[in-house]
C-alpha cells in the first residue's frame, strides 16, 4: 500500500497483565504486542515496577505504560509521513481497566493510581487511544504473562 495516499493505516494493541504472577515478589507481570498492518512490530513481557494491589490496578498501570509506547509509535510514523487511524484501540481484559480509563474522578480507593489516571485519561480525551475489552481467549498480549514451560513440562508439576 502507498503510505503517500489519503487512506489511514491501522494500528491493532493488546495489552496483559498476570496479576502478582511472581510467586516469590508477587510484582504483577505486563505483557503487550502491536501490530502494525497485520504485521507484530513491537512487543514486551516484563515485570512491573512494583507490587500492585489489584487485578485492575495491575492492568491500569500496565495500560499506561503501553499507552507510552503507543504514543511513541504514532509519532514516529507521523514523523514517516504516515497517517494512522486514530484512536488507536489498546485491547485490555479488564472492565475495571476501562472503568478507571473512561471516567473522570478517582475516588479514596484508586486516588493512589492518579498519575497514571490523567496520563490515560489525557490521551483519551485527545483522541489517541480509546481502550476496549477484548475477552482473554482473544488478547494476544496473554502469551507474554504467562511462564513458559521447561522442557516440554509443566514447570509448576515438577
Amino acid at each position: 500500500m502507498d503510505p503517500t495516499n489519503d487512506e489511514k493505516w491501522h494500528l491493532e494493541t493488546f495489552s496483559d497483565v498476570d496479576f502478582a504472577g511472581d510467586k516469590d515478589t508477587r510484582i504483577s507481570v505486563k505483557g503487550y504486542i502491536i501490530y502494525f498492518k497485520g504485521i507484530p512490530i513491537c512487543w514486551r513481557s516484563k515485570g512491573q515496577r512494583g507490587v500492585t494491589l489489584s487485578t485492575t490496578e495491575a492492568e491500569y498501570v500496565a495500560c499506561s505504560e503501553f499507552i507510552k509506547e503507543i504514543v511513541f509509535i504514532s509519532q514516529l510514523l507521523h514523523h514517516l509521513r504516515i497517517d494512522v487511524e486514530c484512536p488507536v484501540k489498546v485491547h485490555v481484559n479488564n472492565i475495571g481497566a476501562i472503568f478507571l480509563a473512561e471516567n473522570q474522578n478517582t475516588s479514596e480507593r484508586t486516588k493512589h493510581v492518579d498519575i497514571c489516571f490523567h496520563f490515560i485519561h489525557q490521551h483519551i480525551q485527545e483522541g489517541t487511544v480509546k481502550v476496549e475489552f477484548v475477552r482473554s481467549p482473544e488478547n494476544d498480549a496473554d502469551l507474554f504473562t504467562k511462564n513458559m514451560e521447561k522442557n516440554g513440562l509443566d514447570t509448576n508439576r515438577v
